[in-house]
């Protein structure tokens, strides 16, 4: 590197380009900060591809002099990033993979600065305990996944994070304290239209891993007011991003009860249940996995009128489009208005979910309060066996 052979103009030209960020690929280093005191200062370097004397690194006989100043020539990098291409590595560093870096680093700043003034977006993350496991959301990951489309207003998002209650789903207390901890740090979000730092909320992007009924009760205290984006977490790859839409998407599949109270596709159940009643009905949603009719009956005591929202084959990795996603949005709110209209409005849903966490959000945030029936949702017990009776969303 050599600072005398550039110019001032092409100097900020690669600043502002890099956005004043390493451009080594997968390093995107701020460079006008110190990481551990904030405090701000240019520790950036200007490094060029093929270096401006033919003995440098990746210096060629003529071509050197000619690109000293050339903006394509030259990388912004940290420190460590311009020892390791300059001196430790120059070899496994050529001048095709050191443009293909540039290349791809500029484009994404172009794409982001690129993005509109009213894209930006609140993170949401939510997350308890499922069993023993801790559900946490990576905030870097929740921001790869809102971009390019959108961007975070803050830097931090907004966290709601119960794992350290103390607490777990096998204490009676554990559904009030979920209700209650969502109710105090969700409200000012939603009745103010306020973020943590008193900044207006527009749109918010929401990630949760949480037991279902949980994300059901975080999508109903947060309900369509705001606009909104729910994210689902892929099993795959261990990230938010959807998947392209080009991929075939999935059919959702709605079964209603016969005359007799069994769903249309049948699944059995024993014959000496009470006689179904028109004051509640129960909704499985066989999407994860498979609800079956058995458990629903052995968890109410008697054998009500059942719908069943399910696809062909229930899997726990079959959704992977943001379209199946607002399919399923779609197909719920019309059988929530046909289950209004077929039973009317003092109806009880009694609701038995194996579905992926972001179509549990979206049960929450689609149920409307002063037209739609209330709704108990069951959590299904591994360690028992069958479901018990969670919270209710009113």
């Amino acid at each position: 590197m050599s600072w005398t052979s550039i110019s001032k103009q092409t100097r900020w030209k690669v600043w502002l380009k890099a956005g004043g960020r390493c451009e080594y690929r997968g390093c995107n280093k701020p460079l006008w900060r110190d990481d551990l005191t904030m405090k701000k200062m240019n520790k950036a370097y200007l490094a060029h591809i093929i270096a401006d004397s033919p003995g440098g690194p990746r210096g060629q006989e003529g071509l050197s002099e000619e690109l000293s100043d050339e903006f394509e020539n030259i990388m912004l990098l940290c420190d460590t990033h311009h020892r390791l291409i300059d001196r430790e590595e120059v070899e496994e560093h050529p001048p095709e993979l050191l443009r293909e870096y540039k290349r791809e680093h500029e484009e994404r700043i172009e794409r982001l600065t690129g993005i509109e003034s009213d894209h930006g977006t609140h993170i949401l993350l939510f997350g308890t305990k499922i069993g023993t496991h801790r559900g946490e959301v990576n905030h870097d990951q929740a921001r790869q996944a809102v971009l390019p489309d959108r961007y975070p207003n803050t830097e931090r998002g907004i966290r709601l994070d119960l794992n350290d209650t103390g607490i777990d789903e096998s204490s009676p207390t554990y559904w009030p304290a979920v209700k209650e901890a969502v109710n105090s740090q969700v409200g000012r979000l939603v009745d103010r239209k306020e973020g943590p730092k008193g900044n207006s909320i527009e749109h918010l992007s929401i990630f949760g891993l949480a037991p279902i009924p949980a994300l059901a009760y975080l999508g109903r205290r947060i309900g369509d007011t705001i606009p909104a984006d729910v994210y689902q977490r892929h099993r795959e790859t261990g990230g938010w991003q959807w998947a392209e839409e080009k991929e075939n998407p999935c059919s959702y599949i709605v079964d209603q009860p016969s005359d007799d109270g069994i769903s249309k596709e049948g699944s059995g159940g024993s014959s000496d249940r009470s006689e179904e009643s028109s004051e509640s009905v129960a909704v499985r949603l066989s999407l994860s996995g498979d609800v079956l009719r058995a458990d629903v009956e052995e968890a109410l005591g008697c054998r009500p009128p059942l719908y069943t929202i399910t696809i062909d084959k229930p899997r726990r990795d079959f959704l992977r489009l943001e379209g199946e996603l607002r399919r399923f949005r779609k197909e719920w709110m019309s059988l929530l208005a046909e289950i209004r209209g077929a039973h009317g409005a003092d109806v009880e849903i009694h609701l038995f979910p194996a579905v992926p966490n972001s179509v549990a959000i979206e049960v929450g945030r689609t149920q409307l309060p002063k037209s739609d029936p209330p709704i108990s949702i069951y959590d299904h017990d591994k360690e028992k066996g069958g479901f018990t009776h969670a919270l209710t969303l009113t």
